[in-house]
């Protein structure tokens, strides 16, 4: 898969396990492959969630309370992505130290949200489609905040990789993107407390497939 290459964050570690082989692209092969990644990811994230479960809830929990202050909460959520990131990768446990130490891609992500939000605006302007449009959008950039995050991608360069990784991978991040929403909208359920537990085993599917395709 043509990516671009990425600057180093300088903690950032592989994960062979879970690479993406594009051996076997299509075919019967290809589809038990796909599903049984599918199946490993799924799990993975699910071990890691129950064993780091009390300490992704404090984490969470304080990135509720702060993410609604203006502007810096894009820091936050670049700090709250890192630290789930970290998990992801054995790194260590989550702290809510980590929220507050992503300020070096605050710029990056800064101008992708906003041109992000400006499309959205945009899109919801298209007669009958628009939302349809927007939700579209939506998923084909989701990708590019995690590289911005990882790799202090540039926006442009971010739009650029998303746009390729999910053409080379679309069926792994449509599903990432469903099962992860509706995993981590689930605790909306329970008077919305149960978001702090949910949110972050959402958070971590989404993860483990850009892990699996993430720059190199």
């Amino acid at each position: 898969m043509p990516v671009l290459q990425g600057r180093s964050s300088g903690w950032r570690r592989q994960v062979p396990a879970l690479r993406l082989d594009h051996r076997h692209p299509a075919g019967e092969g290809g589809r038990v492959r796909s599903g049984r990644l599918r199946r490993a990811v799924s799990l993975t994230s699910l071990n890691l969630w129950k064993a780091n479960l009390a300490d992704l809830v404090i984490l969470t929990l304080v990135f509720m309370l702060v993410v609604w202050i203006p502007i810096a909460n894009i820091a936050f959520i670049a700090g709250y992505t890192r630290s789930l990131m970290k998990v992801a990768r054995g790194q260590g446990r989550p702290q809510v130290g980590d929220l507050f130490n992503a300020w070096d891609c605050f710029g990056n992500l800064l101008l992708y949200f906003i041109l992000n939000l400006i499309a959205v605006v945009i899109l919801h302007f298209v007669p009958f489609l628009g939302t349809f449009a927007a939700m579209a959008f939506g998923f084909i950039v989701a990708p590019g905040l995690y590289a911005i995050i990882d790799n202090k991608y540039g926006a442009m360069d971010a739009y650029k990789w998303s746009l390729e990784s999910i053409q080379a991978d679309f069926v792994n991040w449509l599903l990432a993107y469903l099962v992860g929403n509706v995993v981590a909208c689930a605790g909306l359920i329970v008077l919305f407390v149960g978001v702090i537990v949910t949110a972050p085993f959402g958070t971590l599917i989404y993860i483990h497939q850009y892990e699996r395709v993430k720059p190199a």
